[in-house]
């Protein structure tokens, strides 16, 4: 009996968790406002310096991406640029910048003790992770510095991720996930220097999202199918406003101070499943293509940085962020467009997230530039959660780049290692999901600015 138990505990967890874990995958990647900020991915932009850059004044950051009070400070010629010091009585300076940006990542997960699934010692699970992004803002900053505008694009497209049992393991019970995921965010906004030591600054910022999710249906899975279902969801909106202010105390500290508000997604489309129909012969399975909705809540953050400029040929950057996950991703619900009932749900009950991150620059000369980062990010699924395609780890990053400016044009190249910290869930905490996870990856980073 019981082992009876076990199993319908295991049957009544995946019923609920399938139709979710490429959800909360999106979630992971669209829960930041920056490409790749998210719980597991600590890596920013720009790359090289694992991207801090909230406090930072140089052209090679990404303002509104970060903290847009600072534009008000970035040099506008080549002499402002290699001497660290900026003028008051320049002209207006039209500047555009951008980064395209590629990762993989590998994460298994290895079930390493038994566990209330039969057969579970040993089961492995993995996610191989392909997800290209890019961005770039363009921003015009008044010679007298006492304004400056920006509008700018951040794009993940052709998110693709792929979650797999091992069948030597599992057998028919193995089960297999492909997700493709795009986010498309636009901002603009402006900054006022309102004295020559403190600016301010806001920005305006909408998006657009999709979600292509194929999984085993749970209906079917329970009956001793795998017949895959497809939720096919999208949605323009999630508006949202950040507000930044830039302190420049001296002219070798800087400090910055960002907020960026929380935002939600109402993602419609199409949910094309099976529901189950016992017959004498055995069970019947009938297609269904009910339209729904899944709503999805970004996390306020908050974030803090400073600049350190000890000479005109280093730059020491330190940021902290505060993503509040306890707000945003609790219970996810997949409901019927047509009469809001409940289809399936998601408890994730997430825990705040928290990351700090470090990066420098070492001008070689005029023209070349050597970019140093290192990054920490908090896990933010608690141990009762995780699954084998809730992908949530933790980690770290370190990262290195170079600037070159070839013909008048800066280019900029990054490289990051990604590495996740080890999980071990215990069966006492998650009875379904126990074992070891884990992961790794790398992120290149290729830029222009002109």
């Amino acid at each position: 009996m019981k082992n009876i138990r076990g199993c319908k505990t295991w049957k009544s967890a995946v019923s609920r968790t399938l139709p979710m874990f490429a959800i909360i995958l999106t979630i992971l990647f669209l829960s930041s406002t920056g490409y790749a900020q998210g719980i597991n991915y600590p890596v920013g932009s720009p790359t090289g310096t694992s991207g801090t850059g909230n406090a930072r004044t140089d052209p090679d950051n990404l303002f509104i991406r970060n903290n847009i009070a600072g534009l008000t400070e970035v040099p506008m010629t080549a002499e402002e640029e290699n001497s660290g010091k900026v003028n008051e009585s320049g002209n207006s300076k039209l500047r555009l910048s951008g980064e395209f940006q590629l990762s993989f990542y590998s994460y298994e997960r290895v079930r390493n003790f038994p566990s209330a699934l039969p057969g579970g010692f040993g089961a492995e699970s993995r996610a191989n992770i392909v997800a290209p992004g890019a961005a770039g803002e363009v921003t015009y900053t008044t010679g007298n510095r006492k304004y400056a505008l920006a509008m700018g694009t951040y794009q993940l497209f052709g998110f693709s991720s792929k979650i797999e049992d091992n069948p030597a393991d599992l057998g028919p019970r193995a089960l297999f996930f492909d997700a493709r995921i795009a986010s498309n965010d636009f901002a603009f906004g402006g900054a006022v220097r309102l004295h020559k030591k403190l600016s301010v600054g806001a920005s305006f910022i909408f998006g657009r999202a999709f979600l292509d999710l194929e999984a085993p249906a749970a209906s079917t899975l329970l009956a001793g199918s795998t017949a895959i279902s497809r939720l096919d969801v999208d949605a323009v909106g999630a508006p949202g406003a950040n507000v930044g202010i830039h302190y420049r105390p001296t002219e070798k500290v800087s400090i910055g101070l960002n907020y960026k508000s929380k935002r939600s997604y109402d993602l419609e489309g199409n949910f094309s499943t099976f529901a189950v129909r016992p017959t004498p012969t055995g069970n019947q399975f009938i297609p269904v293509n009910p339209q729904v909705r899944v709503d999805i809540d970004l996390p306020t953050v908050l974030e803090g940085g400073i600049e350190i400029k000890p000479n005109e040929k280093i730059i020491f950057a330190a940021d902290y962020r505060f993503y509040d996950y306890s707000d945003a991703l609790q219970l996810i619900q997949i409901r019927s467009q047509q009469s809001g009932q409940e289809i399936a749900n998601q408890a994730v009950f997430a825990k705040d997230v928290r990351s700090i991150r470090l990066g420098s620059i070492f001008k070689l000369s005029d023209k070349t530039k050597l970019q140093l980062g290192f990054a920490y990010t908090t896990n933010g699924i608690p141990a009762g959660n995780v699954n084998p395609g809730l992908i949530n780890t933790g980690g770290s990053d370190v990262s290195g780049g170079l600037s070159k400016k070839i013909a008048g044009y800066w280019f900029n190249f990054g490289v990051a290692g990604i590495f996740g910290r080890e999980r071990k869930i215990e069966t006492a905490r998650n009875p379904i999901f126990p074992g070891t996870y884990r992961g790794k990856g790398v992120l290149f980073g290729f830029g222009l600015r002109l």
